[in-house]
């Protein structure tokens, strides 16, 4: 690109929680996202003055009317020419259907608006045209569910089938697919039945194996374009178990896959395909090993607060309940710290193809 041009704007719909103090939800989503050169809009489904882990918060959970009254604003502004929109936490069942009306309005308005939709060609491979959509279906974690499990069900019905790219951890995807994942051969069962939801694109963002207790695992699956018949590219990342107190990573996960397969699209776009002839697709393996290598510095540096954090007193294995707010603080993400690794990341941990 010559000096003279403008890079194109993305712009991102984050829908999800927010806290005053502190890195979960889209305080850790949008600074990353802003830092790699996206627009983003966040859409607030709570706002706490910090996360549910310290001895106490305050704050409020919003309504779907909230919701889908200020989505409404943005609409009747013209705001809403959106390229992505990100779902994190949503914590009840109005607020799910109320993301599927956002996402299904933001594809007919885009597949109405003949700019957009031919920029929905290239992000493939998706189910949808229009604005793609990113899903963390934040239900639990670590063996513990943050949210009624009435909300399973919705989540398989509603918002699941709509998503272009779903990355749960390995308790979530275990919730959405009715599938106990001890090993890669059952996190490919689950992967399997979430590609038979109709989600092209699924990354299980950590995993926990009985054969390899030490590390954790990234297990990716990306269909082929849609019209094409071959079997989904699957991979895994394989990257070492941190101890420590991590609070919100599933949240920064999820925007800087969003942010790096965005990349992925891009990249592949149309225009830049026709330069040589040769189509080139998408890697979703690409964006895994760029995101895991931010996160592994993130929580490296997160690590070394924590332990080393003046008047804190660090007590490894503590149950959530019985940890101290001055100890809890020191574990929030050093997410401004990291700034030069969301920026450049290095990608030691590389992803192999199945």
């Amino acid at each position: 690109m010559s000096n003279d041009q403008v890079a194109p704007r993305r712009r991102v719909l984050s829908v999800q929680s927010h806290v005053v103090s502190g890195y979960v939800g889209n305080r850790a989503a949008t600074f990353p996202l802003q830092l790699l050169g996206y627009d983003v809009d966040a859409l607030n489904t709570v706002q706490f003055s910090n996360h549910t882990g310290y001895n106490t918060f305050k704050g409020e959970r919003f309504p779907a009317s909230h919701l889908l009254d200020l989505y409404g604003g943005l609409t009747t502004n013209g705001l809403d020419d959106y390229d992505y929109l990100l779902a994190g936490y949503m914590g009840n069942a109005a607020n799910i259907n109320a993301v599927a009306t956002i996402v299904d309005d933001l594809r007919k308005n885009g597949a109405q608006n003949q700019e957009r939709a031919a920029a929905a060609a290239l992000k493939a491979p998706s189910a949808h045209e229009g604005v793609f959509f990113v899903l963390d279906p934040v239900l639990g974690d670590d063996g513990v569910l943050y949210v009624s499990p009435d909300l399973i069900p919705i989540y398989k019905e509603v918002l699941v089938p709509r998503a272009d790219l779903l990355t749960p951890n390995q308790l979530e995807a275990e919730l959405l697919t009715d599938t106990k994942i001890t090993s890669l051969e059952t996190a490919l069962e689950a992967i399997e039945k979430l590609h038979k939801m109709g989600v092209p694109n699924v990354v299980i963002t950590s995993a926990a194996f009985e054969s390899d207790p030490d590390n954790l695992t990234l297990v990716g699956s990306q269909q082929a374009k849609k019209g094409e018949e071959a079997s989904p590219k699957q991979f895994t990342i394989t990257f070492p178990k941190l101890d420590g107190y991590y609070t919100g990573t599933g949240d920064l996960t999820c925007a800087l896959l969003l942010a790096r397969f965005a990349d992925e699209l891009h990249r592949c776009a149309p225009v830049d395909n026709a330069k040589d002839g040769n189509e080139q697709v998408p890697q979703l393996s690409t964006a895994c090993e760029q995101a895991i290598a931010t996160m592994s510095a993130v929580l490296l540096r997160t690590y070394k607060a924590q332990t080393t954090a003046p008047g804190v007193t660090y007590v490894p294995n503590l149950p959530r309940s019985q940890r101290p707010s001055n100890l809890v603080r020191a574990c929030e993400l050093q997410l401004i710290q990291s700034r030069d690794d969301i920026l450049h990341p290095v990608v030691s941990h590389r992803a192999i193809p199945l």
